[in-house]
Parts: C-alpha cells; structure tokens; sequence
C-alpha cells in the first residue's frame, strides 16, 4: 500500500473521532489541519474527497477557493468586466482591481458564512488561486472568523508542520498553527 493510501484510510477514521470534532488535546490552538499530497496525486484526492463526504456521517462542508473566489467577483462587477478589464488593460492593472477582495476580509467572511452548520469544513482548490492568493494568509484570516469546527485544507505539495511549498516548488510563507494529519509512526 502506498503513503498516500495509508493518509488516506487514516484521514478517514482520525476525522470521525470525538478527540478530533471536540478538537481535544490540541493544546488551545486553532483546529486547523492539513492534508498534504503530492500535486501529481490530484485527481486521486479529488476522487477521496468526495468519497469521505458520501461516506462520513459528519456534516461536510467543502468550498473550492477558487470557486468562492469567482463567486465573490461575480457579485462585485461580474466576470464579464473582469475579462473586459483584462483585456483592455492588461493583467496588472486586473490584478490592482482585484486586490481589495484578494487582501481584505471578505474572502475570510465568506468562508466562515459558507461553514455554517458544518461538523467539519474542507477547503480545496489551492493551487488553482495560486498565485492572487496565499494558503497561509488564507488560514490567517480565517481564524479571525472560525475557531469552533475543524477546518482541513487540502494541499497540492508539502507541509512539514511550519512551512508550506506550494507544488513542491514555490514556498509559501511559514505557517505553523495547523496540524498536518498523518498516521502515527
């Protein structure tokens, strides 16, 4: 059995335990965990996730980052004008546009409304808000909002409990609050 599959069957049974739902033994951090794979393996941990949403009795929530985010830009002045804006002025100037939701809290609020009700919350589509958005200022912002339910961020590259490297190749900032999940050893 390969590393991935054991992650994968430990993930499974770790997120049904009352230790990890009552976030206990966490020592008063945040309940923030990530699942970290090789990017290569994208498709297989699209496929896992949603078998454990069908499969677990939890309420699940996942939000796609990158779908939230076209969401958020749809109801601010429509992807149309976004495209028009690129298009006539060039993707820097989209970019400046784009900034004031990309850095401010909206993005975090969203999440945390999206969650409501959530026994635990799955955050997907990382790699593809690369590079207008950052997993650790993702993570930051949103402990503002959410600290009562787990919150699992599935990772495309390596986490090794203080730093995130994106694809395994582009580094993130440090982030140490979140746990990686991984069977014991």
């Amino acid at each position: 059995m390969d590393e991935l599959q054991k992650r994968m069957d430990h993930f499974t049974d770790y997120i049904q335990q009352p230790h990890f739902l009552e976030k206990k033994g966490l020592g008063n951090e945040i309940p923030y965990f990530i699942f970290d794979y090789a990017p290569e393996k994208e498709l297989a941990v699209r496929s896992f996730i949603q078998y454990v949403k069908s499969r677990v009795k939890l309420k699940i929530i996942e939000i796609n980052l990158y779908q939230l985010l076209l969401e958020l830009y749809e109801q601010d002045v429509g992807i149309e004008t976004l495209l028009e804006m690129e298009a006539g002025e060039g993707t820097a100037e989209l970019f400046d546009a784009l900034q004031p939701t990309l850095e401010g809290e909206k993005f975090a609020q969203a999440i945390a409304q999206k969650a409501q009700g959530a026994d635990v919350l799955f955050l997907t589509g990382v790699g593809s808000i690369y590079p207008m958005m950052r997993s650790h200022n993702i993570l930051n912002r949103l402990h503002q909002y959410m600290t009562d339910i787990p919150v699992v961020m599935f990772y495309p590259g390596n986490y090794n409990g203080s730093e995130l490297s994106l694809f395994n190749i582009y580094k993130d900032d440090n982030y140490y609050r979140a746990f990686r999940i991984e069977p014991a050893k």
